[in-house]
């Protein structure tokens, strides 16, 4: 396979920047090799930008010299050994070739400086341990040491050795990640041994915070659907305190994501959508809101994140909803909701009225807003200014209601309070 080629159909930005990076480690006598994701999506045609870099040496050094050469900022990492370098519209990560020492089973491994074998030998799979040498004398060629290549064709996920899933458990969950994304399968022994982790309860000896940081990724890809079943079948939804999926959990989440597809197709203007914590909402359903307080918490998830997965259990609001109510009511009782828990609850019901309250307050009512301000009602020499809020909002409601239309209109009701 001629790589030379694959280089050639980057965009061009990124074709430059490679290049100067190559540039720049021949005059600063540097090794670097692009690593991971890019170099297995570039062999799979699949669109990647990320730029990872190994640099035998110091990478912290190296990410100084680049970013003096680019004239572009960039930000250390000493505790780690990386650096970053930001050339918009990319940023480059770059980290000093490496070797690890699990000390303990779970928990994150010592690190030393090594060479490009150590840290290619370290990687989770055969496909995310490929590296393309940056270097002049031999730009561009691939460095397989692993078998890498070979799995990419023959569409298989691998393990570098027996233990891999034993030291670092959270690759369980990345590879399933990787296997469902790609379509790929497991080898017999990559398959053997995740299995034996997952009986050992492995995921268990892993930090909470993780843990969170994995499954968000699991449910942020294109298909979380796929995901989210591989998971039940593969490993269990154990160590996120949910109970073995049903057929009933399955139905609802196909119709989260119908219900997202509708949004997207209803309302392309509107913020795109957190997808992955709506999926999270439907696995936490069944869960009681105690309960799923306590995972949460546990879990670490933000302070925004904590609250939409809370007032998802407010499913009561579709009792209110399912009836023929005015449209400054449906406003009132949806408001507070963020977008991502409204459309949990359109995938909850149904109820035709609710879905058709949900879908006016997101195409009508949240982007209604009144013409006049408070300024116009101090002008209207309306007193005192403690009640204009609350004079505000009995105009928009009616305007909600369709009783006023037009500034003219508002303004004439806002002179009823003279």
């Amino acid at each position: 396979m001629n790589l030379k080629i694959k280089f050639s159909k980057l965009p061009s930005s990124l074709q430059n920047l490679i290049k100067v990076v190559c540039e720049c480690a021949q005059r600063s006598n540097f090794k670097v090799y692009l690593v991971g994701g890019i170099v297995r999506d570039l062999i799979l045609e699949k669109p990647n930008f990320d730029l990872d870099i190994v640099v035998e040496g110091d990478a912290l050094k190296f990410s100084e010299v680049l970013s003096e050469y680019l004239g572009v900022g960039f930000r250390r990492h000493h505790s780690f050994g990386t650096a970053t370098v930001f050339s918009s519209p990319y940023r480059i990560d770059l980290a000093t070739a490496r070797k690890e020492f699990y000390f303990k089973k779970g928990a994150l491994p010592k690190v030393e400086p090594s060479n490009l074998f150590d840290d290619l030998k370290r990687r989770d799979f055969t496909i995310n341990s490929l590296a393309l040498s940056l270097n002049k004398s031999n730009f561009f060629k691939l460095i397989d040491y692993f078998g890498g290549f070979s799995d990419l064709k023959k569409k298989v996920i691998r393990v570098l050795h027996k233990d891999s899933f034993l030291e670092d458990p959270t690759r369980i969950l990345r590879a399933i990640r990787f296997k469902e994304r790609f379509n790929f399968k497991f080898s017999y022994s990559t398959y053997k041994y995740l299995k034996e982790a997952v009986r050992a309860e492995a995921l268990g000896w892993v930090s909470f915070h993780r843990l969170r940081d994995e499954l968000k990724l699991l449910l942020e890809e294109e298909e979380p659907f796929r995901m989210i079943k591989a998971l039940n079948r593969i490993t269990g939804l154990y160590f996120l305190g949910i109970e073995p999926l049903e057929k009933e959990d399955y139905s609802l989440l196909r119709k989260v994501k119908k219900a997202i597809n509708w949004y997207k197709e209803n309302f392309p203007h509107k913020r795109e959508l957190d997808e992955w914590i709506i999926y999270l909402m439907a696995l936490f359903r069944k869960v009681p809101l105690k309960k799923m307080k306590n995972i949460i918490d546990k879990f670490g998830f933000r302070r925004g994140d904590r609250i939409r997965l809370i007032t998802s259990k407010k499913v009561k609001v579709l009792d209110k909803l399912s009836k023929n109510i005015a449209p400054s009511r449906v406003y009132k009782i949806l408001e507070s909701f963020s977008f991502e828990v409204i459309i949990f609850f359109y995938s909850l019901t149904d109820s035709k009225l609710a879905k058709n309250n949900i879908q006016n307050f997101l195409g009508k009512f949240n982007q209604m807003r009144l013409a006049i301000r408070g300024k116009d009602l101090e002008n209207l020499g309306i007193k005192p200014q403690a009640i204009y809020g609350k004079i505000l909002k009995r105009i928009f409601n009616k305007k909600l209601n369709g009783k006023i239309i037009s500034k003219e209109e508002e303004l004439k009701e806002a002179r009823r309070f003279l």
